[in-house]
């Protein structure tokens, strides 16, 4: 003889006590019923849609949009009703979960206190303690990459040139910076630095090496902040002075104090060569003033 689902009273029995053999749908239709609600009072209470309700009441969970929310859903109207909602989230485990640690959590489960009933509802609390642990864990890991990769450095405008030009006859000469690491203090603090110049040229002899580099490489704009806006003129008349200058080679012969004396081979784009000599005053790191002559 095929055992039947228990009916009336003893389904409410079986509800309570977390029985099988009792539909969910069935269930909490007739908790509805012996509560005395109608759908649209229950859609009312628990703000789920009338249809969303009626199709749980079927056993269809289609349109609860995935087991968190079905798990939340039947919840609610478990309470509403006055049904035990524990059997019956137990029993959509069993039948219609998906598997996954994550579906398995809803969100009136999340804030559930801890002393919840029943083997079920512990593991429910193991399988969100291992969600939240993966969940931190991913984000301690966001946090170290983005830390240790430093804040995005916004795109700068083209570098204002700053450099004080050797004089050659009317002409200006060019030199080539050298490409620098990057340090580690420079890619955690990115824009929170120090001037450029401040900040890669230590000592007089240094920023004149690193304003002839720059010329040397092109980069007007740096040779520029290191001290081509002092030498008189705009930045493009700045930049023209080098257009025939093919490399220079620079000599420190001495210093003395802030003014170094330095020596200049300067090799035209013609494949003429040009000596100069003369002196650049430093301070802070930027050429502020010069007195160089074509010698050969």
């Amino acid at each position: 003889m095929t055992a039947r689902p228990p009916t009336g009273a003893g389904r409410r029995y079986a509800v309570e006590h977390g029985r099988r053999g009792v539909r969910i749908g069935e269930a909490l239709a007739e908790a509805r019923l012996q509560a005395g609600l109608t759908i649209t009072e229950v859609s009312r209470r628990t703000r789920i849609r009338d249809t969303v309700i009626r199709r749980i009441e079927d056993d269809d969970y289609s349109a609860c949009g995935g087991d968190f929310y079905a798990r939340g859903n039947i919840r609610s109207i478990a309470k509403a009703v006055g049904a035990d909602p524990e059997p019956l989230i137990d029993e959509y485990d069993e039948v219609h979960r998906a598997p996954g640690v994550l579906s398995a959590v809803s969100l009136d489960e999340l804030l559930a206190p801890a002393h919840a009933p029943g083997q079920a509802a512990r593991r429910r609390r193991l399988k969100w303690a291992a969600a939240a642990g993966l969940a931190l864990l991913v984000a301690l890991g966001f946090v170290a990459y983005s830390f240790l990769s430093g804040p995005p450095r916004a795109p700068g405008a083209p570098p204002a040139a700053a450099g004080h030009p050797v004089t050659h006859a009317g002409r200006t000469s060019t030199v080539t910076l050298p490409t620098l690491k990057t340090s580690r203090a420079e890619a955690l603090y990115g824009r929170h630095r120090a001037p450029a110049a401040a900040r890669t040229v230590t000592g007089p002899a240094a920023t004149v090496r690193a304003y002839i580099a720059a010329i040397n490489g092109h980069h007007y704009g740096r040779a520029w902040r290191l001290g081509g806006k002092n030498a008189g003129g705009s930045y493009s008349e700045f930049i023209s002075g080098f257009s025939t200058t093919a490399k220079d080679t620079l000599t420190i012969v001495s210093m003395s104090g802030d003014v170094v004396t330095a020596q200049l081979t300067a090799q035209q784009t013609d494949g003429a060569v040009a000596s100069y000599q003369g002196t650049y005053t430093v301070e802070h790191g930027v050429i502020v003033g010069s007195d160089v002559l074509q010698v050969g």
